[in-house]
């Protein structure tokens, strides 16, 4: 793996992630601590339907796309073409879908009228997702963050001022409408210059077999949207919106981290959909990397929410009453660490021609966080739906590694997590120790630590620095 052109697609990709996701947690933050906690789960509770049906709009295409296109570059233009008239279609019934789902909940007024308003932001997404697709497809990820990180500075700085100028929630969803649309219209623009996309026509038979062949991502994706928004929906019925409040609160703070093996994830299926060999020996080789880069960041970043996590809520919100989800953060902290598995050997599975495993995956998935997410939310309410999503992400985590441990002939999980495991240990062990006033001093302390037991034994398990050099300069010189 060429960590040099992995890192730089995986920037690309994860300035574009943060500047639209991070903004989005900005957002939270601000209308925290501008409007309260109730408005805050309206927000979120917008958001994750937002999220949830704009899978359904783009309809599995831009994984098929982005897979096809890589494979036979000539395929941009018929791809193109017939992808943004597929998205077209989808995008408004996906419009209508949500407007039948509000109608159905019989949400309040307010709430409901902001639902409907961020809906319409369906039909650009899902044009920029097409484009997109095909900025990963030719390895060209530069172009997104590009587009995306001037316009989501401009929805943040504009958000700010009207939220400090008393403006309320309605006027924060329209600055939201007016960056799809711009990003949307920018990155037409880039593709329509920079890519062979003209020269195609409609295809109706073309496009229905696209369509089809993109059924089994859609049931996927759509059916990990399901999953992902099953508890904030059961808890805006059965607690409120101040409770989606404060869970979201909880989750918006392994967004970054999240993020980063999204962006990992997304820059490496490329390379693994060319690097299909018999043994998949190229392929594990990949994924194993990315693991054990991945398990570096996410193990201190467990230790350290777990252990502080109640001092970044209130420093984030600035509002004490948003503390009341650090018990539910230290359950869904350990989320980061199966989510490091669960991202990787999603692009195996997927890389190798077994999405249809993975649709199985996210159906176990709906149906045990149902099954588990009911009884508890409805019996411990917030806490209850952190410790849903523990166990269904675990259950996740688990169905994907026996799948493909056995395709890539067993994963070495010990050899990759040792290090990071021991190092962390040393860091919870000085965030547990009984302390004076907690600083930021505190957490800078346990992140050196962190990262000097880590070098120690790295270099250690290597033989010695000049080994550790030889061992891992090929990474960056490849």
């Amino acid at each position: 793996m060429n960590l040099r052109k992995v890192s730089a697609n995986a920037l690309s990709i994860l300035s574009s992630d943060v500047m639209n996701r991070a903004t989005s947690f900005v957002l939270y933050a601000l209308v925290a601590r501008h409007l309260g906690a109730h408005e805050f789960g309206q927000l979120t509770l917008s958001f994750t339907l937002f999220y949830a049906f704009q899978v359904f709009a783009v309809g599995g295409l831009k994984t098929l796309l982005i897979r096809q296109v890589a494979k036979d570059r000539t395929q941009t233009a018929r791809y193109f073409l017939n992808g943004c008239a597929i998205v077209m279609l989808t995008s408004i019934a996906s419009i209508a879908a949500v407007w039948a789902f509000v109608y159905l909940m019989h949400y309040p007024r307010s709430t409901t009228m902001v639902i409907l308003l961020l809906s319409f932001g369906l039909l650009p997404y899902t044009f920029s997702a097409i484009c997109e697709g095909i900025f990963q497809a030719w390895e060209q990820m530069r172009y997104i963050a590009y587009v995306n990180v001037p316009v989501n500075i401009v929805k943040v700085v504009a958000t700010f001022l009207l939220l400090s100028a008393n403006r309320g929630l309605y006027t924060v969803i329209l600055v939201l409408l007016g960056c799809l649309l711009t990003i949307a219209v920018a990155e037409l623009f880039v593709v329509l210059r920079r890519f062979p996309v003209r020269g195609a026509s409609l295809d109706s038979g073309f496009a229905w077999a696209t369509a089809c062949a993109a059924s089994t991502f859609l049931g996927i994706d759509g059916t990990t949207a399901i999953m992902a928004s099953l508890n904030v929906i059961m808890l805006s019925k059965l607690a409120g919106e101040t409770e989606v409040g404060l869970y979201s609160s909880a989750a918006q703070l392994l967004v970054p981290l999240l993020l980063v093996y999204t962006s990992m994830a997304q820059s490496i299926f490329p390379m693994m959909c060319r690097k299909i060999d018999p043994g998949y020996r190229s392929l594990k080789q990949i994924a194993e990397q990315a693991m054990e880069l991945l398990m570096v960041l996410a193990l201190p970043s467990v230790a350290g929410l777990y252990f502080l996590g109640d001092r970044v809520l209130a420093l984030l919100y600035k509002n004490p009453a948003f503390v009341q989800a650090f018990p539910a953060l230290r359950i869904m902290t350990f989320v980061l660490i199966f989510q490091v598995f669960t991202s990787v050997l999603g692009q195996v599975l997927v890389a190798s021609h077994r999405e249809k495993i993975t649709l199985r995956i996210v159906v176990v998935d709906t149906v045990v966080n149902l099954l588990v997410g009911f009884p508890l939310i409805s019996l411990f309410g917030l806490r209850g739906a952190a410790i849903a999503w523990f166990l269904t992400r675990l259950v996740d985590c688990i169905q994907h590694y026996i799948p493909a441990a056995h395709l890539l002939s067993g994963i070495p999980v010990l050899r990759l997590v040792w290090k990071p495991v021991v190092a962390a240990g040393c860091m919870a062990l000085y965030l547990a120790l009984p302390a004076g006033q907690v600083s930021l001093l505190t957490g800078v302390s346990a992140t050196v630590i962190y990262g000097v037991a880590l070098l120690g034994l790295a270099v250690w398990a290597s033989g010695g620095l000049h080994q550790f050099k030889e061992k891992y300069r090929p990474l960056l010189s490849e």
